[in-house]
Formats: structure tokens, C-alpha cells, sequence
């Protein structure tokens, strides 16, 4: 592994901290301040770990250093190192002094890297502007520190006409923006960003950008963060659970209490009964019913139901005048007893208290389910008994 592999500029100082490198003095110094070669002592997997571990943060500081990041390469490199002193301690026999000296030094590194991946704190922008002086800094000087800044950042001069252009950026600039980084140095800021003087927001894209603009004379230091986009509350579906004319659940509240039921039936693979019913009116008795009379027809109708049904059973008002019960642990033939109880209820209303149930029809569609994973969903058992009603009563599906 060469410097040129590690990367420019600072590529010596690199070759000399890569754990590949530093592997060698380690063991030379762990072989003469220990008490002798004892590697049968070490269980086969902890030395198979550790060296799984080494390659692959060798390999994750070669890449680091490719791209340049430097702070990040040299807290692998610490995280790396530490683990070599540790293991060769242990390796040697050297005592607890040099596995100590390996823990600070890898407690190091990952502390290091832990920094890194916090989230950049704004305040860091404000700290970095003070390094900024009228005169003597190099271009160098001034990527370092913009290369710092956790956020898109450019570094521009003002021409005597107030054109400002860019003499350093950072990769973040160039990456976030998706600019040519062959024509960002030299270029004015208004021919890269939709970005006049003054302006404290701009739109790019999707993405909206606060600015942040510092001038000292005629530098000015620029980093954009992203706006923060108000969170949208999450949908809930609001409604009434009951109807409350006749005290039948709505269809709406069915997806979540149906669903339930079946689900318990489902899992303890019990039987459950479903039942559809329908009140309509014959169509001689249709023009001497009115929409009022109707309405209090299914009203007093939803009443009969809630006293015919057991605790443990639901009802709910669906489609046009029709009715679904779900009745848990209940086979076909306790099902025909709530069906029969729900007949002798409307005869018994009908003559008391609403005489216009006497012209009115109730059909009606059961099913015997078993439990289990072939068990449907309650939009299937509901689909199910629909068309097998409108089946027995074509007239149904047309008729008022």
C-alpha cells in the first residue's frame, strides 16, 4: 500500500497511521516488553473475529482516505490500531499496562467516529466564519475549513462591479446541487443556484435551502442547510362508531371490530355464523310508503335487531336498508335462533308501534363459517352473502 494509494497531501502522515503499517512496530514492541509467543492460549474464534474485523476496517480506511476523508480515515485508524495493541498484548503476554494503552486508543477512534456521526450542529458553521481573516489564507486553508462544514458550502470574492465568485467550495456544495465541478471555481453564485443577494430561501428542485451568509470585506462565506418541512399529522378516520337512529354499529366501524372477531374465531379455529338481512317494501305497497315512513321503518328495525342478537354478537348497518350480523362461536344452528328471534321481533313491532312494517319484507342470507387459515376476510364474507341474497331475490337488486 503505497502514499499515492492513500491519497495526496497528507499521504505520508496517512501511510504511517494505516493499521497495515502500524501492525509491524506493534509486534515489535509487544514481543519485547512481553513474556513470550502464546497464541494456543487465544480461542480460535476470537482470533478468527479479530482478524475479520481488521480487514475490514483496513479496507474502510483505504477508502476513506481515497475520498479524502480524513477526520473519519484517522478514527478508523484509531478504532483499528487499539484492537491490534489489545490483541497482540494478549498475544505476547505483555500485561495489563499495554492492553490498557489499546483500549484508550480504540476508545479514541470510536469516539471519533461517533462525532462524525452526530448530526452537524449549525453552530459549527458559526465557529468555522472566525477562521476567516481579511488576508493571508491560502486556497488550501480555506477548503480545509469549508470541508469541515457538515453542510453545502462556498467561499466567494467580490469583484469590484459586486460580482461574487467562488474560490473554494466543499463536496457537499457540488454533490447536494449536482453541479459540474469543473466550472463551480471562477463562476459567479447567480450562474450555479437561482441565488440573488439578500435572499434568505431558495427553491432547488424539490428541496427548499435556508442561507447562511457571512462577509468580512470582500469575502463572503455562504452555507445553505435544508428548510425544515412541517410534518404532516397522520390520517385518521374519524366517525361515529353507532348509528345512532337505530343503534347499529356503521359500516366504517366494521373493518376494525369485524376484522377482530374474525381474527379470534381464525386463530382458535372455532365456527362462527354470519347473516345478511333486507327490509323492502313489495312494489304494489311502494307508492303508499313514503321516505319518512322508511326511515322509521329501518329505525325500528335496527331496535329489533339489537334485541334479538346476543352480547357477544355485531351488527352493522350496510348498504341500502340492509343489515350484517357476525355471530362468533355460533354454528348454523344456533344461528337460526337469532334468525327466528329477529322474525318474531318484526311481527310482534309491526303490530304495536309501526303499522307500515306490516308491507314490508325482510329476506335474509346466512353462512357457517370455520375458523382457521382459510377463514375470509369480512369484506369477502360480506361480498359472499350479498350476491347469494340478490341471487334468491333477483327483485332485490332493483327494486326500492
Amino acid at each position: 500500500m503505497s502514499a499515492s494509494t492513500l491519497g495526496g497531501g497528507s499521504g505520508v502522515f496517512r501511510y504511517l497511521v494505516s493499521p497495515v503499517v502500524l501492525i509491524v512496530p506493534v509486534v515489535l514492541i509487544a514481543a519485547l516488553v512481553g513474556k513470550g509467543f502464546y497464541l494456543s492460549g487465544i480461542p480460535s474464534v476470537y482470533i478468527a473475529a479479530s482478524a475479520c474485523i481488521y480487514l475490514i476496517l483496513s479496507s474502510f480506511y483505504v477508502i476513506l482516505c481515497q475520498r479524502n476523508k480524513n477526520r473519519a480515515a484517522y478514527s478508523v485508524a484509531g478504532l483499528t490500531d487499539g484492537m491490534l495493541v489489545i490483541f497482540f498484548s494478549a498475544a505476547f503476554q505483555c500485561g495489563i499496562t499495554f492492553s490498557l494503552l489499546g483500549f484508550v486508543i480504540a476508545i479514541a477512534g470510536m469516539m471519533g467516529a461517533m462525532s462524525l456521526a452526530m448530526p452537524p450542529s449549525e453552530s459549527l458553521f458559526a465557529r468555522k466564519i472566525d477562521l476567516i481573516v481579511s488576508s493571508g489564507v491560502s486556497v488550501d486553508e480555506l477548503r480545509k475549513i469549508i470541508d469541515s462544514i457538515q453542510f453545502p458550502c462556498v467561499f466567494m470574492e467580490k469583484e469590484d462591479e459586486g460580482t461574487e465568485r467562488v474560490i473554494a467550495y466543499n463536496s457537499h456544495f457540488a454533490d447536494d446541487f449536482g453541479l459540474d465541478r469543473k466550472k463551480i471555481i471562477g463562476s459567479s453564485l447567480e450562474s450555479l443556484l437561482p441565488l440573488k443577494a439578500g435572499m434568505a430561501q431558495i427553491q432547488y428542485g424539490t428541496e427548499e435551502w435556508v442561507v447562511k451568509r457571512t462577509v468580512k470585506g470582500k469575502q463572503v462565506l455562504l452555507m445553505l442547510t435544508p428548510a425544515e418541512k412541517p410534518s404532516k399529522p397522520p390520517k385518521i378516520e374519524v366517525f361515529d362508531a353507532i348509528d345512532l337512529p337505530t343503534g347499529l354499529y356503521v359500516e366504517g366501524f366494521m373493518k376494525y371490530k369485524a376484522r377482530s372477531d374474525i381474527e379470534s374465531v381464525s386463530r382458535g379455529k372455532r365456527r362462527m355464523s354470519a347473516a345478511l338481512f333486507k327490509i323492502s317494501f313489495p312494489s304494489d305497497a311502494t307508492s303508499g310508503v313514503s321516505d319518512d315512513e322508511r326511515a322509521v321503518a329501518c329505525v325500528i328495525f335496527g331496535r329489533i335487531i339489537l334485541q334479538s342478537i346476543r352480547v357477544c354478537d355485531s351488527a352493522y348497518k350496510v348498504g341500502n336498508d340492509e343489515v350484517i350480523l357476525f355471530m362468533p362461536d355460533t354454528p348454523t344452528a344456533g344461528a337460526d335462533i337469532v334468525i327466528s328471534r329477529v322474525y318474531d321481533g318484526l311481527k310482534r313491532m309491526s303490530a304495536i308501534e309501526s303499522p307500515i312494517l306490516t308491507k314490508a319484507l325482510l329476506d335474509y342470507v346466512a353462512r357457517d363459517y370455520v375458523g382457521g387459515g382459510d377463514l375470509m376476510s369480512y369484506e369477502k364474507i360480506l361480498e359472499e352473502l350479498s350476491i347469494a341474497l340478490y341471487r334468491k331475490n333477483p327483485d332485490l337488486a332493483v327494486g326500492p
